[in-house]
């Protein structure tokens, strides 16, 4: 397994007291696989994600242990998980325009990721590691693309940007949480089928963090149905489909039929 999630547990400080955000959550990831994280609104799916980097905010509790690799990062200090983010862990998250900042370049947020990480020995070096990653995610034009600015971009190609930063580094594993919300249904499925490409030509595992079952459909080996902060059920993807266990799914996978009648 290259991620375990085990007895996990979050709240988050209100002013009303604490709220339980996780409620013992456990799974786990196999190299290569895609694992679909599907919830509606507020089920907690974004807390796992931020919880896997360890990012939730300083005033969250939590429990229970993520082991990345054999090794418990909630054990470890703020030093040792830079290394690990975006280095062995990537995010790419659902609105490419909240991520970079509006005055400075696409090539300037590129080359700090590189700088950060401390991946470049030369300029050369790094427009490399650049061009080659823009080819990963089929992005045309890259010289005209890293001199923009994120306004000058579409949403699709912000999010192309955004990807290719995230496998720069070549990470082990990538969280995806809800890349394509802000998208297009037309781009959504090109940003899909990109993310199965990477998955074959790097052997890259992901955590597809989602409330549209069509993409799981498409997408997914095995799903994690999450429902106000409990996981329902984890089931192999065509098992899910044809044979739910859980009311909840069950009810889900109504929904989903009935939108495509």
């Amino acid at each position: 397994m290259i991620l375990e999630v085990k007895d996990l547990s979050v709240s988050y400080c209100s002013r009303a007291g604490y709220a339980d955000a996780l409620k013992h959550v456990s799974f786990d990831i196999k190299e290569g696989e895609i694992l679909g994280v599907v919830g509606e609104t507020g089920s907690g799916k974004s807390t796992i994600a931020y919880s896997i980097l360890n990012l939730l905010p300083f005033d969250s509790k939590k429990s229970g242990e993520v082991i990345f690799k054999n090794k418990n990062i909630f054990s470890w200090d703020e030093g040792q998980m830079q290394k690990l983010r975006g280095s062995q862990v990537s995010l790419v998250a659902q609105d490419p325009a909240s991520m970079f900042n509006p005055v400075l370049t696409i090539k300037y947020h590129f080359q700090e990721v590189l700088k950060q990480k401390g991946k470049i020995k030369n300029k050369r070096q790094g427009l490399d590691i650049i061009y080659n990653s823009f080819k990963r995610v089929k992005l045309p034009e890259a010289s005209r693309i890293l001199k923009s600015y994120p306004h000058q971009l579409s949403g699709g190609q912000l999010q192309r940007v955004a990807l290719a930063i995230a496998i720069s580094l070549n990470p082990a594993l990538l969280i995806a949480d809800e890349p394509t919300s802000a998208l297009d249904v037309t781009i959504e499925s090109q940003i899909v089928n990109l993310l199965k490409e990477l998955k074959e030509s790097l052997n890259l595992t992901i955590l597809f963090i989602t409330h549209n079952l069509d993409l799981v459909k498409v997408l997914c080996d095995r799903v994690v149905v999450l429902y106000q902060g409990q996981i329902k059920e984890i089931r192999a993807k065509d098992e899910l489909f044809s044979f739910p266990q859980n009311d909840y799914t069950k009810n889900l996978l109504k929904t989903f039929h009935d939108l495509g009648d």
